[in-house]
């Protein structure tokens, strides 16, 4: 016997007919909700999706590649959903088995299809009749496993997860179809018989029939029948209520994928031109949004991981990424009955006070696993606020300091290379045929702790022979504080000072100890038409040891360490993927034996890392003692009983120094270069 089944077993043809009737209502009540999100997403400012399309088949499949390659490891791959334990394995499993059974019954359907054409063209038969009806069964279990979980996670109420109404219709539909389906299985196999392989091939199907084993021929087709419309029914209720559930993510997830800047760290610039055009800087309405920005507000399932991971959240300030989504796609949704401007003014939907909360730290979007971004959201209505003259205070005076002073401190220029008194630190007008120039940054200039980071970079170049140099009195900010506060436009001007500076000494390569400056000088200067191999102190030191270039002494480590764990800077470690250098250069700090004993690590670490809370500006706002983020990170940091915390920052200097104060630990705070010159004695 040839294994096979009629796709319509025991389906009189007046049900079929009305089945097809039913699934064209359907897919209009499907398409009617998709087209109502769209416009909602039309909306938003355009992203240039025609321009992918346009040119030869290189051209475009250059553009869409990067794209298609996020949606089959990042969508199909579930690459960014693992590593939450359970939840995602179940997840994991109901994509999996979603998926599987979606797919089986389109290919069910094409060989229906195949049917009125010519049944030779029929292929629902055979090996691969037996190798379909085993997957299915199979993956069908996956997929009840995985609803199973989310339906019993869902009793526990978790706090960081959202909660609909809807949510229970969702898993309920969920849970039913599946058990529907395997009962209608069980069922056609009662009353069809099949016996051997045929039989065997689905085992859950089989355990059903068995169990229904007393029902007679009539008895098996008539409960089949009416629990195959019940299947049905269950099937057409969630298609058409896709669109207007949580499930609205299975579409919009996707596009998101596709349409998402993948690199962090990158703020797209705003020109004068368009500020005279739309009379606005940044955000202050949904409209200003982009279109895949509002895409992206209904691409969020709520999972809350973003919520999790936020630095500012954790610490009881009013910052959640997750509400910020959702209050973002509330007010999307609110066509005709718009709230006040977003942020412009007192009653606007989200507080100021949310908004300055955020460290910038990138964490909400490296945790994502549909990538939202709730950080540019939060910095193109920072804009705003600053462009309307709403932010006061001592971030305010921050950057009045950078328009007068070119810096923070609002210092003078001519103090910007007093650091360097004593050591030697050679300009470029001095040494005009340097190769590498260091760039110290204004903590590295003016802040005393900094300072000494700077000097002990400095030791360890001339140790190593390097022809470097410094721009001194020349060097501004790079205005990276000021680009993440808001204040587009004078991020712009200092950048265009620094990048006319380093043209004309001809700079390509720029060594910087400085997280925030080394992403600036990289990414936003890029922008700019500053084009330069910027690599940090930790990264060049590391490449100094391998090339033998610097001396590793016979004798072991410095004995006062007392154990080392290491913080990993967000710009650094999240943003730029850079975290080995810094344990390789630790390793050689701790001498051959300590390598592998004192270097401790802490649950957060390399791209997982915990902000340190100087980031987004954060640096340059006062803080309630009691909402330091820097207290929760150097809790975590003590906590692996190291003696010595490592840095790679010199805002995590400072707040990590204050932090482990705060815990009136004897612990020191160094960056990895003086540990290094520790070692070397220098």
């Amino acid at each position: 016997m040839n294994p096979t089944r009629e796709t319509f077993g025991n389906i009189p043809n007046s049900s079929q007919l009305i089945f097809y009737c039913l699934t064209v209502v359907t897919m209009a009540v499907f398409a009617y909700g998709i087209w109502r999100r769209f416009k909602l997403w039309r909306q938003g400012t355009p992203i240039g999706v025609r321009e992918l399309i346009v040119g030869n088949a290189k051209q475009i499949w250059a553009r869409v590649n990067p794209g298609v390659r996020r949606l089959l490891t990042e969508g199909l791959g579930q690459k960014r959903v693992r590593g939450r334990g359970l939840a995602s394995w179940a997840h994991i499993a109901l994509f999996a088995g979603f998926m599987m059974l979606f797919l089986g019954t389109t290919l069910l359907e094409l060989d229906h299809i195949a049917g009125w054409i010519s049944s030779s063209l029929k292929f629902h038969h055979g090996t691969y009749y037996v190798l379909y009806e085993f997957t299915l069964d199979v993956f069908g279990l996956l997929f009840l496993i995985g609803c199973s979980f989310f339906l019993w996670r869902r009793t526990r109420r978790p706090a960081s997860v959202g909660h609909r109404a809807t949510d229970w219709y969702v898993l309920g539909s969920f849970l039913a179809i599946g058990v529907t389906g395997y009962l209608v299985e069980g069922l056609r196999m009662i009353w069809q018989a099949p016996t051997g392989i045929a039989a065997q091939c689905s085992p859950v199907g089989l355990l059903i029939a068995h169990a229904f084993s007393g029902l007679s021929n009539a008895g098996a087709r008539s409960l089949h029948l009416s629990l195959w419309w019940v299947h049905a029914l269950l099937v057409f209720g969630f298609i058409a209520s896709l669109p207007y559930t949580r499930l609205l993510h299975m579409l919009a997830g996707p596009l998101n994928l596709f349409f998402a800047r993948p690199e962090l760290g990158r703020m797209t610039p705003i020109t004068m031109e368009e500020v005279e055009k739309t009379e606005r800087v940044g955000v202050s309405a949904i409209e200003h949004f982009n279109q895949q920005q509002l895409l992206s507000l209904d691409a969020c399932m709520e999972c809350g991981r973003c919520e999790e991971a936020c630095p500012a959240h954790a610490t009881d300030k009013p910052l959640s990424p997750k509400k910020v989504v959702q209050d973002l796609k509330l007010l999307m949704s609110a066509i005709g009955n718009r709230q006040s401007a977003i942020g412009n003014s007192p009653d606007g939907l989200i507080a100021a006070e949310t908004l300055w909360s955020c460290t910038a730290c990138s964490a909400c979007v490296g945790v994502c696993p549909v990538r939202i971004d709730p950080l540019t959201l939060i910095t193109d209505l920072r804009r705003n606020r600053v462009g309307e003259g709403a932010l006061s205070g001592t971030a305010a005076t921050a950057l009045r300091r950078m328009q007068s002073s070119s810096n923070p401190w609002g210092l003078p220029a001519a103090d910007r290379p007093n650091w360097s008194e004593g050591i030697g630190a050679p300009t470029a007008k001095e040494n005009p045929n340097f190769q590498v120039l260091y760039w110290i940054g204004c903590a590295g200039s003016y802040d005393r702790r900094a300072q000494r980071v700077a000097r002990a970079v400095v030791k360890l170049l001339k140790h190593a022979g390097v022809n470097f140099a410094i721009l001194g009195r020349e060097e501004k900010c790079t205005g990276e504080s000021a680009r993440r506060l808001g204040d587009e436009f004078l991020f712009q001007e200092l950048a265009q000072a620094n990048i006319a500076t380093l043209a004309k000494y001809n700079v390509r390569k720029i060594l910087a100890h400085c997280p925030h400056c080394l992403n600036s000088l990289l990414k936003d200067y890029s922008q700019f038409g500053g084009q330069y191999e910027v690599i940090h102190h930790t990264q060049f030191i590391s490449q100094l040891i391998q090339a033998g270039r610097l001396k590793v002494p016979d004798t072991d480590g410095p004995e006062n360490i007392g154990g080392v764990t290491y913080h990993d800077p967000c710009y650094l470690a999240r943003v730029n993927g850079i975290h080995e250098a810094p344990r390789a250069v630790l390793a050689t700090a701790l001498g051959a034996t300590g390598a592998t004993t004192d270097l401790r690590e802490m649950p957060r670490n390399r791209e997982k890392t915990s902000c340190c809370g100087a980031g987004g500006g954060r640096m340059w706002m006062e803080e309630d003692p009691k909402q330091r983020v820097s207290t929760v990170r150097a809790k975590e940091a003590l906590a692996t009983g190291a003696k010595t915390v490592a840095v790679g920052c010199p805002f995590c200097l400072t707040m990590m120094t204050d932090g482990v104060a705060a815990q009136e630990s004897p612990a020191r705070v160094l960056d990895v270069a003086e540990l290094l010159v520790e070692r070397f004695k220098l």
